[in-house]
């Protein structure tokens, strides 16, 4: 099926064409996503006549009977038999058949490749722009108290011993052309971290990822360096949001040693005491 999403909205007044969006339901090709606006459903609370019990339950149902669709789609991947599910067609009866305060537009078809990046802005430029300077604020915070710690518990004491901060362009790494690392260093072995926010999109995490991978293969390539006795550390701090993409690809990370480990940012320190023990210098030029 074609990807498309439809915008909820809710009428304070019957009598009039005036309607509030509060949410919106997508389809990506594969599985439905929801999203509501806290802000935009207590603004409709104070509009309209009827009990504000009643307009949670309506979403809740709604949120209950996107998940079982989900979960029906993932189901009919593993059976051998097809389900009937929600599709487009549903929405555009809902546009037309819907009476009461609730409503629904028709379904907007779109294209490309719909990723959790693309559905929050998606969200932001058709229910609530305000809400993303909100959550922004909110990752602004966990950013600096994130990158605080890693300056205080290992920039600093390494500053000076090895190298911090550095940009490895391709004189470097041919194969990459611009990457900073936290610090590096080297004796007998490359000791090295790279911190990474997992606030980022999904694809700015990927992309990183594979460059740090990059580079690590190409200095231990440059100065003949067994990738199994290099210490190298990605500094990650678990993503808030259980279940979450960010969540899983962390945990994904985190399982995997062969290339790196992962360390919270509480635990930066512990590279410092890897270069101090064994007296890791400077070697790039």
């Amino acid at each position: 099926m074609k990807s498309f999403y439809s915008l909820i909205k809710i009428s304070p007044n019957s009598l009039s064409d005036d309607k509030l969006t509060i949410g919106i339901i997508l389809f990506d090709g594969k599985h439905y996503k929801e999203r509501f606006s806290t802000a935009k459903i207590s603004l409709a609370k104070s509009l309209v006549d009827i009990k504000n019990d009643l307009i949670d339950f309506v979403i809740k149902e709604i949120k209950k009977k996107i998940k079982e669709t989900n979960d029906l789609i993932k189901q009919s991947e593993e059976d051998l038999f097809g389900y009937n599910f929600i599709n487009s067609e549903y929405f555009n009866y809902l546009n037309s058949y819907s009476n009461g305060i609730f409503k629904f537009s028709k379904p907007n078809f779109i294209t490309g490749d719909i990723t959790d990046s693309n559905f929050t802005k998606l969200y932001h430029l058709l229910v609530d722009s305000k809400e993303k300077i909100k959550k922004s604020s909110e990752i602004t915070k966990l950013e600096k108290e994130f990158y605080y710690r890693i300056n205080s518990n290992l920039i600093k004491r390494v500053e000076g011993k090895i190298h911090t901060n550095i940009t490895l362009d391709s004189h470097i790494t041919p194969a990459t052309s611009s990457f900073v690392l936290d610090c590096i260093g080297k004796n007998g072995t490359l000791i090295g971290a790279k911190s990474l926010s997992f606030t980022q999109t999904k694809e700015t995490l990927q992309k990183t990822v594979n460059n740090y991978i990059s580079v690590i293969a190409q200095l231990s390539a440059s100065y003949s360096q067994d990738l199994r006795t290099n210490l190298f550390y990605l500094i990650a701090d678990e993503p808030i949001k259980k279940g979450s993409y960010e969540a899983k690809y962390w945990n994904q990370l985190r399982k995997n040693k062969c290339i790196f480990q992962v360390i919270p940012s509480t635990e930066s320190g512990m590279v410092a005491e890897i270069v101090e023990t064994n007296n890791a210098k400077m070697f790039l030029e």
